[in-house]
């Protein structure tokens, strides 16, 4: 009895290790190195519910650092040297124009879950925008975005006086524009060379979250964080699947992966918070609060801009703007009315998929 029984639970444990073996294991690439909340808490938390969901059939692994820089990703995905990773449009507005339109809507939003989730929602519903990914070999699956954007820097700003003359790093056309609103001088480059650039004095500060200090080990160099909250970056189509991936899935398995990732996006969003949490606990970083000057010309720019938006995007070429816009305007007041502060990642994931991918026919979606 005792050998027929050792005999079955060797035969069920050689069948699960054929089971994992014969796994299609998507290669990923996180691209902002191990310590980023993508590498540790998105695409983990993706890849456990794929395998979850596909009873085993597929799984990933990441590389989070080495094989493709942000700046590289959109034509990677593409050309298949990775399969999965994070699009940030912004950093390709001539090839997104109708995808970045949310970038330039960034002061709205009372919250990265509310934000990532109308921007998710947008451009999985906008035509424009899902022909963009087609044409550039990617399928969009969703977004995240960060907590609020403050300034990090070498030296302490606290003044709209103190801002004139600084070399900042700007990850969008948004954040480039208040930094000349305010006397800086804007510096385009990825996050993943700010380390260099800081230490180097390439640059004098860098608009980013907090949670850069750790994710990008940006405590070595940066003093200070001056909390201009001055909107969130919400241009990170960090769940982007290369085509040639996804024809290869069917349509079972596409759904998966498109639930899979909101889940692992909204873990990411709590991983944002853990780490600025962190930064404050061992007090890596002196925080300041602004001055009035600082605050007012911030919710000055917002006004104009916002009031400018329009016309700023039918610059780039996207049609019927302002029409767009206010949709934009609709999912965030939508999105306000169902998340709530105490939301756990797992409710915010299981929300989204709910809310945006059940209505997604996955035989034609991506095509």
């Amino acid at each position: 009895m005792k050998t027929r029984f050792a005999a079955s639970l060797l035969a069920c444990s050689i069948s699960a290790v054929a089971l994992t073996a014969q796994a299609d294991t998507i290669r990923a690439t996180s691209g902002f190195g191990p310590s980023h909340a993508i590498a540790t808490d998105v695409y983990p938390t993706i890849f456990a519910k794929l395998e979850e969901l596909t009873d085993g059939r597929w799984t990933g692994m990441d590389t989070p650092s080495g094989l493709v820089a942000p700046n590289e990703m959109s034509t990677s995905l593409r050309d298949g040297v990775t399969e999965f990773g994070p699009l940030l449009m912004p950093y390709f507005v001539a090839e997104y124009p109708d995808s970045v339109l949310v970038s330039e809507l960034s002061m709205l939003g009372s919250s990265a879950k509310v934000v990532s989730s109308a921007v998710t929602e947008y451009i999985v519903t906008c035509e424009p925008c899902q022909a963009e990914f087609t044409r550039n070999g990617q399928v969009y699956l969703g977004s995240d975005t960060t907590p609020l954007y403050d300034l990090l820097s070498t030296r302490p700003v606290r003044t709209l006086d103190d801002m004139k003359g600084l070399k900042i790093r700007s990850g969008s056309p948004f954040y480039a524009a208040f930094i000349e609103s305010t006397g800086g001088a804007p510096v385009q480059m990825p996050s993943s060379e700010l380390f260099e650039s800081l230490s180097q004095g390439v640059i004098d500060a860098t608009f980013s979250s907090p949670h850069e200090i750790i994710a990008n080990r940006l405590g070595d160099v940066v003093g200070y964080v001056t909390e201009i909250e001055q909107g969130v970056f919400n241009g990170a189509a960090v769940a982007t699947a290369g085509k040639m991936l996804w024809d290869r899935m069917d349509t079972a398995d596409r759904q998966a992966l498109a639930t899979a990732s909101q889940y692992g996006l909204a873990a990411g969003l709590a991983g944002f918070d853990a780490q600025i949490a962190e930064v404050r606990e061992q007090k890596l970083v002196e925080f300041i609060e602004p001055d009035q000057s600082l605050v007012d010309a911030k919710a000055a720019f917002n006004e104009e801009r916002l009031a400018n938006a329009a016309k700023i995007l039918e610059e780039r070429g996207v049609s019927d703007a302002q029409s767009k816009i206010d949709r934009y305007k609709a999912l965030i007041e939508k999105w306000e009315g169902l998340v709530t502060p105490d939301m756990t990642p797992e409710a915010l994931g299981e929300l989204r998929a709910q809310e945006i991918w059940s209505q997604v026919d996955f035989a034609t979606y991506g095509g």
